[in-house]
């Protein structure tokens, strides 16, 4: 009988190609895989659990998945715990888990780990993954919406149902083919604890190389084309280029494609602006995702956020001109840090209504451990931060836009 392993999916959509890396290793290597991705597969001899810890509500659905494994696991399989959280609480890792780890920045712990005979080194990152499973913003609204919200308390099973369906259609909405173009992120945001677990910047392909990637993408019948990486508009700063020489090489192919951009922090947007309005006007452009966490100067700068919105906001609008038809534009706000004022929450709201924003990721500020932010003074409890939520999304003109991802 083969040995079947299994990955229980809880990270993010960065983290798929890796996982799929993963799979083809076990695979490589004999294993049967489980095709369930989200519970507990009781005929599984290893169970891999991948994590995110951006905020505690994430984190505390690791242990309660955890808790769920021990429960229902067959006797004797091997549970392994992967992803963010290892690194950002070892803490309570230690304390709730007495297994083997592994995070984004040592996937090759898993070669000690597990001793098999062909190494996960030996196995190409693909660019394209089978995997269907809910990430960490299904799971940020599902609990959300039933901590009473909006006031009244929603059936769980609905929520759960009607966010699954959701989160699926965001994330397979089209047959894409994925470019990972670096890995790691220095950008030192205050709030964020996920850089502990990935690393630095690094590993950024020269241009030549992610060319040649799209190309192969378009020979093997992808028409879409997203490029990912853990802050990619840092790309290429480790090898002395940047993400508009990349774009404006990109802008010169000449066969049929779109393109999807995403996490591009603000302060890069001087430098991708001139190649991304070319890619508009070219209509081969089809989405881009800035994340511009706040509104206001005062809470950028405590976010460590080097950028002037009043710019930011200008530039954007500029794209907008001459975007093509079906152009999406989206980004992500943090609400309720610290200190932050009714007048600066209204401040968010106002450039994303001016904006017109087609998707606004809403996260309720979460101290995370070890970050600067979780000692900045002014800190809001857990019901302020709600209430600002609230606030925020009765604000958005456009309330359909906005995704929830709570605390």
């Amino acid at each position: 009988m083969s040995t079947i392993a299994q990955l229980i999916i809880r990270s993010c959509d960065r983290r798929v190609l890796e996982l799929e890396q993963v799979k083809a290793w076990l695979t490589g290597n004999g294993f049967k895989l489980s095709e369930n991705h989200w519970d507990v597969d009781p005929r599984a001899d290893i169970i891999i659990l991948t994590t995110c810890g951006v905020t505690q509500l994430h984190e505390d659905f690791t242990f309660s998945m955890l808790d769920r494994i021990k429960a229902k696991k067959k006797p004797g399989a091997m549970v392994i715990l992967g992803g963010c959280v290892p690194e950002i609480n070892p803490k309570r890792v230690s304390e709730e888990f007495d297994g083997p780890t592994f995070s984004p920045k040592s996937y090759y712990k898993l070669d000690a780990i597990l001793n098999l005979p062909l190494k996960l080194g030996g196995f190409d990152r693909p660019n394209t993954y089978h995997m269907r499973a809910r990430y960490r913003t299904d799971v940020g609204n599902i609990i959300g919406f039933t901590r009473s919200f909006s006031g009244h308390l929603l059936d769980p099973k609905y929520c759960a149902r009607r966010l699954s369906l959701a989160a699926k259609s965001i994330v397979h909405r089209r047959r894409t083919y994925l470019i990972q173009i670096h890995e790691g992120c220095s950008m030192g945001c205050t709030y964020c604890a996920i850089q502990k677990a990935i690393g630095p910047l690094r590993n950024s392909k020269p241009i030549e190389a992610v060319v040649k990637e799209l190309n192969e993408g378009i020979d093997k019948g992808y028409q879409h084309i997203r490029l990912i990486g853990d802050s990619a508009g840092s790309y290429g700063l480790d090898i002395g280029t940047n993400l508009g020489a990349l774009l404006k090489r990109i802008s010169q192919i000449q066969r049929q494609f779109s393109l999807e951009l995403t996490d591009v922090n603000p302060v890069f947007l001087q430098v991708i602006f001139e190649p991304v309005k070319d890619l508009c006007t070219q209509k081969r452009l089809s989405s881009l995702y800035i994340p511009i966490q706040s509104g206001n100067d005062r809470i950028l700068g405590l976010m460590h956020r080097r950028y002037d919105m009043n710019k930011t906001k200008q530039m954007l609008g500029d794209i907008r001109e001459v975007a093509p038809p079906g152009f999406r534009l989206g980004t992500s706000v943090i609400v309720g840090f610290p200190s932050e004022t009714t007048a600066e929450l209204g401040d968010t709201i106002k450039i994303c209504n001016e904006v017109n924003f087609d998707w606004i990721w809403c996260h309720g500020f979460s101290s995370r451990p070890g970050t600067p932010a979780s000692t900045l003074p002014g800190q809001l409890s857990p019901e302020e931060v709600l209430e600002r939520v609230s606030l925020f999304k009765a604000g958005i003109n456009k309330q359909e836009s906005v995704i929830l991802d709570l605390q």
